[in-house]
């Protein structure tokens, strides 16, 4: 067997063709997908290729051959079973185990499983990851709960970056997958006033059920007040996990004094601040990226030891024929949270909760 079932995004579509299985070089394995979860950076690269190409250009990490034509084999969030190993390896795990890992490959120069052009991803039947990176995943642990480990590792990535301490408060602003796992992760750090807000009702009681103790609908009440209200003379810690660009603005002019302000949603077109408000205000602005292997170690692991909600945050499953129709699902505003790819077989998307 040669070839492949793969799903393409191209000009911000989503394409089911068949693709060749790539070949693991020195040092990679070859994988077989068993779960990748559907983030809201694809989406976003959907509606914005043709920015993020310019900016991935403007980077050097696309050739000035490529336009925004560009096809892009998707797939970051993941759990999959070793098939075979490349040369120089040292194929210390048997093949068949469950694995995971960060979805980069040191072996070329750090590129993004999932997100670089040309590199097979996880949405994928099968693509290639560094044997250096792998993860064992527990027997114990269903595939689809381990694809979660790259959203929960983002949010305490955020977490981490803030320096928050347990005598702080929290508003966490939007309660979708890093939202929620911004709040898993502060929980078990022991913060104690963590406020949620989100404009879903259902989203809200998912923030209560991972350890917000706080709620608010912003259409209902002004959510930065809130936070305040809750602090007293204690400093709040703001994590942005919308991914909406004027919303920075917003929360710069809105938020009390001497807060920080997180910045972990995707944004990727360009945006007017005053930042006189800040300088007033001597706010803290942070912008969060990724997150360390050791982070996404310790997901995993908070996954196998049962400190994660990890069934309330997964809301579906779709077989790889049915992408498609759950990507217009989703970026049509679904109350979907996460809804995770089994490219192994066909069918159509699964509500789950």
């Amino acid at each position: 067997m040669t070839q492949m079932n793969s799903l393409v995004m191209r000009d911000g579509g989503i394409h089911l063709e068949t693709a060749d299985i790539p070949v693991p070089a020195s040092g990679q394995v070859l994988v077989k997908s068993l779960a990748c979860g559907i983030c809201g950076s694809d989406l976003h690269l959907t509606r914005h290729y043709k920015e993020i190409f310019a900016f991935y250009q403007k980077l050097g990490l696309m050739s000035s051959q490529q336009d925004e034509h560009t096809e892009v084999m998707l797939g970051h969030e993941y759990c999959a079973e070793i098939v075979s190993y490349g040369p120089d390896t040292q194929q210390s795990l048997p093949v068949g185990s469950k694995v995971t890992s960060i979805p980069f490959l040191v072996s070329q120069n750090n590129a993004g499983i999932g997100v670089t052009p040309g590199l097979s991803g996880a949405y994928s039947e099968y693509f290639i990851m560094d044997e250096v990176l792998l993860l064992p995943v527990p027997d114990h642990v269903p595939a689809e709960a381990a694809a979660l480990t790259e959203p929960l590792a983002v949010g305490l990535h955020a977490v981490n970056r803030s320096e928050i301490q347990a005598e702080d408060v929290a508003l966490v602003t939007g309660c979708g997958p890093i939202g929620l796992a911004v709040i898993s992760a502060l929980h078990r750090r022991g913060i104690k006033n963590i406020v949620a807000s989100d404009m879903q009702a259902d989203k809200l009681e998912k923030a209560k059920v991972f350890g917000a103790q706080h709620v608010v609908n912003p259409k209902d009440q002004d959510e930065m007040q809130l936070a305040a209200s809750v602090a007293g003379e204690r400093k709040v810690f703001i994590f942005e996990c919308i991914g909406v660009p004027r919303i920075i603005k917003d929360f710069i002019e809105r938020c009390p004094p001497k807060s920080t302000l997180v910045v972990t949603g995707i944004h990727t077109s360009e945006s007017s601040v005053n930042y006189a408000y800040a300088t007033v205000k001597e706010l803290d602005l942070k912008f969060t990226y990724y997150y360390t292997p050791e982070e996404f170690a310790e997901c995993l692991q908070a996954i196998a030891d049962g400190h994660v909600e990890w069934q309330s945050l997964l809301t579906g499953k779709v077989g790889i024929d049915g992408v498609g129709k759950a990507f217009d699902l989703l970026a049509a505003g679904s109350d979907q949270t996460k809804i995770v790819i089994e490219p192994w077989r066909q069918g159509d998307l699964e509500i789950l909760n």
